[in-house]
């Protein structure tokens, strides 16, 4: 197989995951790594043999890619991605797609435009617990769908009185944890249940607003706990929250209900299933990352690679996989995240607008 070559922006997550993970598919080739800002240094001993830019810009015009790669803060996705797909570029953008559902829906179009395959990374799609729950929904396993209840706590008192968060902390930078986790739970919730979330009630919380430390005070505008409930069109109900500045938190937890049975999640690692008796325990397949893989990349191995091959089978093959996380997954989950933004400020139940 001929490698197709890829370009990452971003030296952090983009350096530490998409590279390694990347570098590890023999379909693709990453041939160049572009800093964000341009007084970020290149990491030599990282990217040996890997072309470093300073300037994003000057890769997206100098190097011949196949796939650009955008892993940066939600508020520079927009700009780009748009100039990846104006020079002829496919690409692949972190989650969340944008700052807003007008920005998602400006890059659907443009990606239709210039006929560029255009991804977004909900790679946790990919992971076997989650394609398993897939397969159940899609066979009607549980019956017909009437409630799911999505719920995590986390140790993160800790790390969020101790430490600055950056621009995690600056809402006009897409910071806060519901674009950071929110955004991947309203795509698997869209995606599990092959159909719109119509309306939306939601809560988003600063539990620890500041922070004062050597380099001064930081005042923080995003939310550290979130809630929102919901309905899609088909009637199902759902309540989802998320709560991270526990002292100890309990993990994640999902439970969908149906008119035939009842499934349960427990931290994306064990599923259970009840046709009206006991719970019993689903067995997997696990999925082993090479021994080589470093950490952070370790951790993100189990989905983000099954993710990687499915878009090398759809840009080599030029074929459409439905599990693959396209642009108009990201602006409809967008148009979620918009929509639970809204009720928070307004205090009023919202109809998601997905035009």
């Amino acid at each position: 197989m001929k490698p197709l070559s890829v370009g990452i922006i971003g030296t952090g997550f983009g350096g530490h995951v998409h590279a390694p993970i990347f570098s590890l598919h023999p379909g693709f080739e990453v041939k160049s790594i572009a800093s964000v800002y341009r007084q970020q240094k290149a990491e030599e001993h990282t990217w040996k043999g890997i072309q470093h830019y300073r300037n994003w810009r000057d890769m997206l015009e100098k190097e011949q890619l196949d796939l650009v790669s955008i892993a940066s803060s939600p508020s520079q996705h927009y700009e780009m991605t748009m100039l990846a797909l104006q020079s002829g570029h496919h690409v692949l953008t972190e989650k969340p797609l944008g700052m807003n559902a007008e920005q998602t829906l400006h890059m659907l179009t443009e990606s239709e435009r210039v006929k560029r395959k255009a991804f977004v990374n909900f790679q946790w799609r990919w992971t076997p617990i989650r394609q398993r729950i897939k397969r159940m929904m899609q066979d009607k396993e549980l019956g017909d769908i009437q409630h799911i209840q999505y719920t995590g706590s986390f140790s993160g008192h800790a790390v969020l009185a101790n430490s600055y968060r950056g621009w995690e902390a600056r809402r006009e930078e897409g910071g806060g944890f519901l674009f950071a986790i929110g955004s991947h739970m309203v795509d698997s919730l869209l995606w599990w249940m092959d159909e719109e979330i119509t309306d939306v009630y939601g809560d988003l919380r600063t539990q620890i607003p500041t922070y004062s430390g050597d380099d001064g005070l930081e005042v923080r505008e995003t939310d550290d706990a979130f809630t929102f409930i919901g309905r899609f069109r088909s009637g199902a109900s759902l309540v989802a929250n998320v709560f991270f500045p526990g002292i100890r938190g309990a993990g994640w937890k999902l439970e969908i209900h149906g008119t035939k049975g009842t499934l349960m999640m427990r931290n994306d690692d064990t599923l259970e299933c009840s046709f009206g008796g006991s719970f019993e325990r689903i067995d997997l397949e696990p999925v082993h990352a090479p021994a080589s893989l470093e950490a952070p990349a370790v951790h993100y191995y189990n989905g983000f690679y099954q993710m990687v091959d499915g878009i090398y089978s759809t840009l080599a093959g030029n074929q459409t996989f439905p599990d693959i996380p396209t642009f108009l997954d990201g602006h409809k989950a967008q148009a979620v995240l918009d929509a639970i933004r809204l009720s928070s400020e307004t205090n009023t139940r919202i109809n998601v607008d997905y035009t």
